[in-house]
């Protein structure tokens, strides 16, 4: 990992994704606590969840086809000048007047968005400039820092929510946008798939995102296996629904625990970033991947079965844990077997089948909730946990092979 660091375009795209993933943290967890602690039910929330996550669904798939058609560089630039100008923009607001619920639904859009393009395209750009013998490593300290920027988004934010209000906030993260855009100006980055886009230029984007579909459908156990790894992603992201709502009504508890539930669960990620890849050598892919979503459902029933404040934060940790770690052997397997000119449309593919799967949970979790509370949510989640063990347990075998066969 010394050698990663000593590269100095490992440095800068490390730096600006620890600032601009701190910002997009705050910006969430403000706005989400805010929502809810303002209007005192879920509907809000969950309303906005689900529009948020019906847009991303409806602009997905052209989302995807940039990544593979633009340089990822140019891409990353403008999603972190976006996000200063759309926050400091509404920091004026806030200084000048009351925040309504149009203007907190915009913040949450913009920053989804920010986040919907970043991953992919900042996987994009690592599977294009790095070698893949790196892969492993880059995808921990990405993951680590990543994680370290959440732990700060957690104690910081609830810190200032409850001192000096949510304009300070948005000022804070305009700021770290606009340093995440410094130090990504500085990377030094040729794009190298001109010869694949020329070859693509007479297919509408429709047809290019289509070539994703194709390449998922004739690889063996590769739908299967996608649809699976999103699970864990899809449940983290229904608990910034349903993690609010289960402190505020279940545990009757304040902002603090909220945020401190965030921060332990970054901290758990932040471990696992240091050692998933230590023990995926001990275990292997694939005993290494049903385990960790066995962690992920005991840490949500730790919640709902004993639902104390310090449990609840203590769990979160495991769930943290878990996720990553799911999520960085997915990643390395993602960058093994999908070609360099496909991975944004295929990552696209995916994260569209979770947003799906996201859409059908938050539709169902804000109509439900306020009346049955935030537990029922945790039970389902639990539910779909143990499916993707099945899931994964069918699948994963035949794409650790090719995975060992494309590396010999």
């Amino acid at each position: 990992m010394g050698e990663l660091f000593a590269n100095r375009n490992f440095r800068r795209l490390f730096l600006g994704n620890l600032f601009s993933g701190f910002g997009q943290g705050m910006t969430m967890i403000g706005i989400a606590w805010y929502m809810v602690q303002t209007t005192g039910t879920a509907t809000l929330l969950g309303s906005t969840m689900f529009c948020s996550g019906l847009l991303m669904f409806l602009i997905g798939p052209y989302l995807g086809t940039l990544i593979d058609r633009y340089s990822r560089k140019k891409i990353l630039l403008a999603e972190n000048i976006v996000g200063f100008l759309v926050l400091f923009l509404l920091t004026i607001w806030g200084y000048f007047g009351e925040y309504t619920n149009l203007s907190l639904i915009v913040i949450y859009l913009v920053t989804t968005l920010i986040y919907q393009v970043h991953y992919p395209a900042q996987t994009a750009l690592v599977q294009e400039q790095f070698e893949p013998k790196s892969y492993h490593a880059i995808n921990s300290l990405l993951e680590i820092e990543s994680q370290t920027s959440s732990v700060l988004a957690g104690g910081v934010a609830g810190f200032l929510l409850g001192l000096i209000g949510l304009q300070y906030v948005l000022f804070f993260n305009a700021l770290t946008y606009l340093f995440a855009f410094l130090m990504v100006c500085r990377i030094s980055y040729s794009f190298t798939l001109e010869k694949n886009i020329s070859r693509n230029n007479h297919n509408s984007w429709v047809g290019q995102f289509m070539q994703s579909w194709h390449f998922v459908r004739e690889k063996q156990g590769f739908f299967l296996f996608g649809i699976a790894v999103m699970i864990p992603f899809v449940a983290v992201m229904v608990t910034n629904f349903l993690g609010p709502v289960f402190v505020v009504q279940t545990l009757k508890e304040d902002v603090l625990i909220y945020s401190f539930g965030e921060v332990t669960y970054s901290i758990g990620a932040i471990i696992a970033g240091v050692y998933t890849y230590h023990v995926m050598k001990r275990l292997g892919e694939y005993a290494s991947m049903i385990v960790n979503f066995l962690i992920f459902a005991l840490g949500f029933a730790g919640m709902i079965i004993f639902q104390i404040g310090w449990v609840y934060v203590a769990m979160y940790m495991i769930v943290g844990w878990a996720n990553a770690s799911t999520r960085l052997i997915r990643q390395s397997l993602y960058m093994k077997l999908i070609p360099k000119e496909l991975m944004g449309r295929v990552m696209s593919f995916f994260t569209l089948v979770g947003l799906f799967m996201r859409l059908i949970l938050i539709g169902l979790f804000t109509v439900i909730t306020d009346t049955t509370g935030a537990v029922l949510g945790h039970i389902i989640l639990i539910g779909l946990l143990l499916l993707g063990v099945l899931g994964i347990m069918r699948s994963l075998r035949p794409l650790l092979q090719e995975s060992v066969e494309r590396s010999t």
